[in-house]
């Protein structure tokens, strides 16, 4: 994969190290170092890389990245002041190598990793597609996903988050993305950055020295994401404003959601039917119908893909317990995603025509000074979507709980999920619908497990 040299060149770094050694692999997990492989050692909070230097050389690592050296292991080590940076700068060095490969590049305040998913899904139909795993969207994570670049590798999807000023921005400039999409702005790490312009501006990094050689997909519905500026090609989609690409027709049920596109590049209409709930999920599609387009995958491949589209999971997975219905959307919570949720858990009860519409939730963090106001919200959508009963537990639900009982919904609040599970057991009916969803660290998902088992 990378040469000596070129490592030495990308973090002028120093070492002992003579020839040029061919290394298989970069790695930054010691647990699972192959033979060949260099091994980075990266430091955080609660972990030290170096502290596993000896444990990657055992295991078969010709070498480690370091930026401090210990002894046992100084004749093996590359020597670099930061081996983040270092680590950044051999991914950079490395997608730039490749030159023939596109990279798309997804950020937004919610959907980035399914708008991820859908694009790669329908890319792949085509191309030989690469894309970011899970979530691992950060500095640690692009680069991890940079280097898994194969030489037969045509297209690369990655998924850039960000908690904010300036994160895009230093993400861009190591993909060097020659397709940029934003998905949305919303709320989200509101407790960072203050407001929601302050929010758009930093997702707006991505456009930042794009040329007319790029292409910009945008979400032509959002409010902010409307006012943005960019030098490069810009495509729109959405389902209200007038877009590029135009979705309508939107049916949601037990099975999935049926949606209609018109494509304003060849001016064809055509019909999609996902097994994927919710008109979310439409946005979605259709960022990932427009990319495709861009790169011209045929419209009837493209609707093929996304009817055998997978998503990432707790990302709104529908899962069937005799005649009850759960909905596991419990791997991040904002107030749009809850308000797109509490929808879809309505249009999902409506189409089954029996039982209640039911919800577990939980708290949505990093939302600072507005989190009491957006949690009443979620409490008082809860009841205007029709949830029959609303089972809450974490700080900031109470407010969720107070403003649902208020308006008449039968409401409880538990100290915490184990208490959740078993209240939701005691009033559990046939035919119930449930929506699972709060903040990453708040396990709603465990809810899910005790109450009804994986």
């Amino acid at each position: 994969m990378f040469t000596l040299s070129q490592v030495l060149a990308a973090t002028a770094g120093q070492t002992q190290l003579q020839g040029e050694i061919a290394f298989t692999g970069i790695t930054t997990d010691s647990r699972n170092v192959k033979p060949g492989e260099l091994f980075v050692a990266l430091q955080g909070e609660k972990f030290d890389g170096h502290a596993y230097c000896a444990r990657a050389l055992a295991q078969g690592a010709v070498a480690v990245l370091v930026s401090a050296i210990a002894p046992g292991y100084t004749a093996k080590a590359i020597v670099v002041k930061d081996t983040l940076w270092a680590y950044q700068q051999i991914a950079k060095a490395y997608r730039l190598a490749h030159k023939n490969i596109k990279v798309v590049a997804i950020t937004g305040s919610n959907g980035k990793t399914s708008t991820k998913d859908l694009i790669a899904a329908c890319l792949e139909k085509k191309y030989k597609v690469i894309k970011t795993q899970a979530n691992f969207n950060n500095e640690i994570g692009l680069p991890k996903t940079l280097l898994s670049i194969q030489e037969d590798t045509e297209i690369a999807v990655v998924e850039m988050g960000m908690r904010g000023f300036g994160q895009i921005k230093a993400l861009k400039d190591l993909a060097q993305p020659d397709i940029v999409v934003i998905t949305n702005v919303g709320e989200t790490h509101m407790e960072l950055l203050g407001s929601m312009a302050n929010i758009a501006k930093a997702k707006s990094e991505i456009l930042e020295n794009l040329t007319a050689n790029n292409i910009a997909v945008l979400n032509g519905d959002d409010f902010y994401i409307a006012k943005m500026k960019t030098a490069a090609k810009t495509v729109t989609y959405g389902i209200i404003k007038d877009n590029v690409v135009q979705g309508g027709n939107i049916n949601v049920t037990g099975q999935g959601t049926t949606f209609s596109y018109v494509n304003r590049i060849n001016g064809k209409n055509f019909t999609v039917q996902m097994p994927l709930v919710g008109e979310h999920n439409v946005m979605n599609a259709l960022a990932a119908i427009s990319v495709a387009e861009v790169l011209q995958v045929p419209d009837q491949t493209i609707v093929e893909a996304l009817a055998h589209a997978h998503l990432t999971e707790k990302r709104q997975e529908v899962k069937r317990y005799g005649t009850v219905t759960a909905i596991n959307d419990a791997y991040n919570a904002s107030p749009a995603s809850m308000t797109s949720a509490l929808k879809t858990l309505q249009q999902l009860a409506l189409s089954k025509n029996s039982g209640r519409e039911v919800a577990v939730l939980a708290d949505m963090l990093e939302l600072g000074a507005i989190s009491k106001e957006a949690h009443t919200k979620v409490g008082q959508q809860a009841a205007h979507y029709g949830v029959k009963l609303l089972l809450t537990y974490g700080q900031e639900a109470r407010y969720i709980y107070e403003a649902a009982r208020g308006l008449g919904v039968e409401a409880y609040y538990l100290n915490n999920k184990e208490e959740a599970a078993v209240c939701l057991r005691q009033h559990l009916e046939e035919g119930d619908t449930i929506l699972f969803k709060g903040s990453h660290s708040m396990e709603v998902d465990r809810v899910l497990e005790l109450a009804l088992g994986k």
